[in-house]
């Protein structure tokens, strides 16, 4: 029956054509807002701002920012819309070095948000946190990254790389290709399942592996899932307006019951194995990770934030446990249920991807060009001459030019192609008259900075000698981002 006119085909189209008409007014709402203030910024499209192509698995987030840093060359900052949101874009130096360390109180938090009733993993982790409940947290986990503690976990990670020298062996007297980014993954998988769940995951030996087969279910996406993990950065409003679940359920399932069944064993039997899961029971059985006499507090960094100037400052106090972070607005937390394995899970999947990526873009770069890999391959042999040829971590620390690799991998392949934080109250920019209301995101173009010729001539070019000991003093501190910076930098 038709209700506005004669006919219910005309009626039907009316209708449809008004309620577009209102999605249209409404996400576009916004779309003369960095016009308003003067700042410049990239034109939009209707029902998705500027993030098109990256919604629908067109580009990847890290080329657009790459992309856009380039098209406004000369500007400090611009801005962008996530479908209707406006989002500024830092590239200057030093706004940057106020985002991340010297006005880091008002930047503190994350925009990622995944909604902690559907996705509690993710939001209890230490990415996901935020404001007093982060500060605690991170205080409480910073103990468990030092040198100390690492050098302790460094026989895990020497266990698989003993299993993958054999499994390359095997496979090269049989002549056949060996699939590096695969061979990589399952390599890091190991590595992970065993330092933070304290388990043999066997990846190197079965691609199916139970923990194989999580990782991929994190890592790779489908069109739905890759749409929601996007939402949860650029626009986290509507992921927590309609309770969208960012990680595949059977993923919490799976990490909860290995994790839990780990502790339980452990308890029962005695067992200590000096790997995170360890260090995490400390902290949940008696609040904090106990000192295990190596000077592992002489190097522990606990930032204090303090209203003098607004400054974040870096203490290195052997004789300060929580340092001062921990006494501004802390609950009453405690490390248990969810928030105890939310840690485990975001060391296993941080862990895994930067790791795999990494060591991944590091072969290829060095199976193109021969003289990087003599050379390298030259500082590995000579170092551990010293050592009784065995790879220890004291030997690791003395190989500078392989240091010098990575440094130069990460550039080019940073594991995150930008930074994001939320404006916590309105921030004027200094030196200008410009505002950033409080909730603005802030993306910092982690990508386009480590491609900017300024910082890197002919940055297509992989030079490791960009980051030898004298070299690297020229580029500036905040143009070599592939850990973050400041007290919400990468914690291990």
């Amino acid at each position: 029956m038709a209700i506005i006119t004669d006919y219910i085909g005309l009626d039907i189209v009316l209708f449809l054509s008004l309620i577009i008409s209102t999605l249209y007014l409404y996400l576009t709402r916004n779309f003369n807002y960095w016009k308003k203030k003067g700042i410049p910024y990239l034109k939009p499209t209707p029902f998705f701002g500027n993030l098109k192509d990256i919604i629908l698995q067109k580009q990847h987030i890290g080329e657009y920012l790459r992309t856009a840093y380039e098209k406004t060359s000369g500007e400090p900052y611009f801005g962008l819309f996530a479908i209707d949101t406006p989002v500024i874009v830092a590239k200057d130096m030093d706004f940057i070095k106020n985002i991340l360390v010297k006005d880091f109180d008002k930047f503190s938090d994350r925009s990622f948000s995944p909604d902690e009733g559907v996705d509690p993993l993710g939001a209890k982790s230490l990415f996901g946190r935020k404001g007093p409940t982060w500060r605690h947290l991170r205080v409480k986990m910073t103990p468990t990254f030092t040198s100390g503690k690492m050098k302790k976990m460094y026989y895990l990670v020497d266990e698989c790389a003993q299993k993958l020298t054999e499994i390359i062996e095997q496979e090269s007297v049989k002549g056949k290709p060996i699939l590096v980014k695969e061979t990589m993954a399952r390599f890091s998988t190991d590595v992970i399942a065993s330092c933070a769940f304290g388990v043999k995951s066997n990846a190197m030996t079965d691609p199916n592996s139970e923990f194989r087969k999580i990782l991929r279910k994190i890592f790779e996406l489908d069109l739905l899932c890759s749409i929601k993990l996007a939402l949860a950065f650029f626009v986290p409003s509507i992921v927590h307006t309609f309770k969208l679940r960012v990680f595949d359920g059977s993923i919490a399932i799976f990490v909860r019951k290995t994790l839990w069944d780990n502790v339980e064993y452990r308890e029962k039997n005695g067992i200590v194995r000096h790997d995170f899961v360890d260090l995490l029971m400390q902290i949940k059985n008696s609040g904090e990770v106990i000192d295990d006499n190596e000077n592992d507090h002489d190097i522990k960094e606990n930032y204090s934030l303090t209203n003098e100037n607004n400054k974040v400052k870096s203490e290195r106090n052997k004789n300060s446990k929580n340092g001062e972070i921990a006494q501004i607005n802390t609950p009453d937390f405690k490390l248990e249920g969810d928030d105890f394995v939310a840690q485990a899970f975001v060391f296993l999947a941080a862990g895994f991807e930067t790791s795999s990526t990494t060591t991944t873009y590091a072969l290829y770069e060095l199976a193109l060009d021969l003289d990087i890999q003599n050379k390298l391959r030259h500082e590995i042999i000579t170092v551990l001459e010293k050592y009784d040829r065995k790879v220890t971590y004291d030997a690791m620390m003395e190989m500078n030019y392989l240091d010098m690799v990575v440094s130069e991998t990460l550039r080019k392949y940073p594991a995150l192609p930008f930074l994001d934080r939320t404006v916590q109250v309105d921030y004027k920019i200094p030196g200008t008259n410009d505002i950033l209301e409080k909730g603005t995101t802030v993306f910092i173009p982690i990508f386009g900075i480590h491609y900017d010729p300024k910082y890197y001539p002919n940055p297509e070019k992989f030079d490791p000698e960009r980051f030898s000991a004298k070299n690297k003093n020229d580029i500036p501190k905040y143009a070599h981002l592939p850990f973050g910076e400041g007290p919400r930098n990468c914690i291990g």
